[in-house]
C-alpha cells in the first residue's frame, strides 16, 4: 500500500535522521488500514519520555486505535527493559466530502460545475467513498436548496427525470411479440423506471414506465 505524506507536523524537535524514521512508522501503521487506497496527509509525533534519536521502526512497540489515530510508540533495549522513548503518534488521512460549488436551487440537475470534492483533514483511518458518491450524484436531481459550501448528500438527490412534461415521446407497446410505437404527449416527469401518464392523439389517456430519454412502455 502506497501511503504519501504530504504534511508533517512534528510537536517535538525532531532530527533530520528521524523523519524518514516516522515515515516508516506510518507506513506500517496504514498497511494495516483496511479502506484503500490510503494516502496520509497529515502527522504528529510527540516525545513523552527519552531521546527521539533512539526511535528505529523496524523495532518500535505500536499500540493505539485506527479509528482515532491516535498510537504510543514505544522504544526499549531489550523485550522487558524500561522504555528509552515513548512517544505519541497520531496519523490522519484526507476525507472528502462532496459540496456545492455555488447556490442550487431544488430541482437542479447536478453537473460538475455544481458540485465538486472538498478535502478536510480527519485523524484515523480513511473510510468514506466520496470520489464514487460524487460520481453517481453526477445527472442527479437536488431535492432542496444548497448553499454554497454545503455537503451535498445521498438523501439531497433524486434520480433526474428522463421524460418531461409537455415532452413528445415515443410510446411502445408489446404483445405477443408485436410491437406498436405510438407518438404522444408526457403529462408529468417521470424519472427512469417511474410511471408517467401521456397523452395520444385525439385526447386518449394511456399510462406506462419511463424506459429511456422520451420514450415510455405502456401497460398491457
Amino acid at each position: 500500500m502506497r501511503v504519501i505524506v504530504l504534511l508533517l507536523a512534528v510537536v517535538a524537535p525532531v532530527s533530520a535522521q528521524s523523519r524518514p524514521v516516522l515515515d516508516s512508522l506510518v507506513a506500517r501503521i496504514a498497511g494495516g488500514w483496511v479502506a484503500a487506497p490510503c494516502k496520509v496527509d497529515c502527522v504528529r509525533w510527540t516525545v513523552v519520555h527519552g531521546d527521539s534519536t533512539a526511535l528505529q521502526a523496524s523495532k518500535a512497540e505500536i499500540n493505539g486505535s485506527a479509528r482515532s489515530g491516535n498510537y504510543t510508540v514505544t522504544m526499549r533495549p531489550g523485550r522487558f527493559a524500561a522504555p528509552v522513548l515513548i512517544g505519541r503518534l497520531r496519523v490522519g488521512h484526507e476525507r472528502v466530502h462532496v459540496v456545492a460549488n455555488r447556490r442550487i436551487s431544488r430541482g437542479e440537475i447536478l453537473d460538475t460545475t455544481s458540485i465538486a470534492l472538498q478535502r478536510t483533514v480527519v485523524w484515523g483511518a480513511p473510510t468514506d467513498t466520496a470520489a464514487s458518491e460524487m460520481r453517481a450524484m453526477l445527472g442527479t436531481e437536488t431535492r432542496r436548496t444548497l448553499s454554497r459550501g454545503e455537503v451535498v448528500r445521498s438523501s439531497d438527490v433524486i434520480d433526474a427525470p428522463v421524460v418531461f412534461a409537455g415532452d413528445t415521446v415515443t410510446a411502445e407497446f408489446i404483445r405477443d411479440g408485436v410491437r406498436l410505437a405510438l407518438v404522444g404527449t408526457a403529462l408529468q416527469n417521470a424519472s427512469l423506471g417511474a410511471r408517467v401518464a401521456i397523452r395520444l392523439d385525439r385526447g386518449r389517456r394511456f399510462a406506462g414506465v419511463a424506459t429511456g430519454r422520451h420514450t415510455v412502455r405502456l401497460d398491457r
